[in-house]
Parts: C-alpha cells; sequence; structure tokens
C-alpha cells in the first residue's frame, strides 16, 4: 500500500515555489498549447540538486500537467537518488495519468541512449536566455 508523502515545512514549500517558478517561465507554447520543453528541462535541471529531490518527488502530485512532466524528466536524470523517487511518486499516484507520466519517465531513466539533460545541444546564447533559480545553499 502506497503511504502519503509527509507534509513538506516551510523550506520545502518556498523550494516547491521556486521551482515552480522555474517550470512556468520556462514553458513553451505552440498552436495555443502550454506545453514542457528542453528549455523548460534544461532550466530547471540547472537550478537542481539531489537534495531537490523529495521536492521533485512532491512535484509529480501536482494538478499542472505541465509540472508533473518537468519533475519526472528532471526526476530520471540524477541517476538511483532520482529514480528512488519516481518510485516514490509511482506508488502515491492517485491517478491513471500521474501513473503514465512517472512510468514513461522510468523507461527514459533505463534507455540505454539517454543522454543527461543538460547535454543537449543547445547554444550559449539560449542557455542565457533560459530563466533559472538561484543558487542553492550549501548545508
Amino acid at each position: 500500500m502506497a503511504t502519503a508523502p509527509s507534509r513538506p515545512g516551510a523550506a520545502e514549500r518556498s523550494r516547491y515555489d521556486e521551482l515552480k517558478r522555474v517550470i512556468d517561465r520556462n514553458t513553451g507554447f505552440a498552436h495555443m498549447t502550454r506545453g514542457m520543453n528542453m528549455y523548460t528541462l534544461v532550466a530547471l535541471r540547472s537550478c537542481v540538486t539531489e537534495r531537490d529531490i523529495p521536492v521533485l518527488t512532491r512535484m509529480l502530485a501536482d494538478r499542472d500537467y505541465v509540472t508533473q512532466l518537468s519533475a519526472a524528466n528532471v526526476l530520471a536524470d540524477p541517476g538511483a537518488e532520482g529514480q528512488q523517487g519516481l518510485r516514490q511518486g509511482l506508488a502515491a499516484a492517485a491517478d491513471v495519468r500521474t501513473r503514465s507520466v512517472i512510468e514513461d519517465a522510468l523507461r527514459e531513466a533505463g534507455s540505454p541512449t539517454r543522454r543527461p539533460i543538460q547535454d543537449y545541444p543547445l547554444s550559449e546564447q539560449e542557455r542565457k536566455r533560459l530563466r533559472g533559480c538561484r543558487p542553492v545553499p550549501a548545508p
């Protein structure tokens, strides 16, 4: 049986809000539809470390589909810890769409042809246009 995630503290809520802003500021629009693209993923990935895995895992349950997709794809990037976050999110997923997003990310994480998000070929000018977040202070 899945366990419900614990209630987030103020610091985790603040970090959640900050990462959600990064997603929103780097979301693309095509044919009047809001969606995630590689700019979204590169910007979000550049903001997070392994310490953000619990926050990204919580984002898998966000009501916003773009937030779910972005968090799932970024969680597939940092290796075993991120994949564990995906598995936790899958165990707690309340609906088919969320489970599908997470299952797709887990499949992608295990693909032998997958390359890290930060290796995506963007020009230096494109990388400078990304709107990331404040650096995370060391513990």
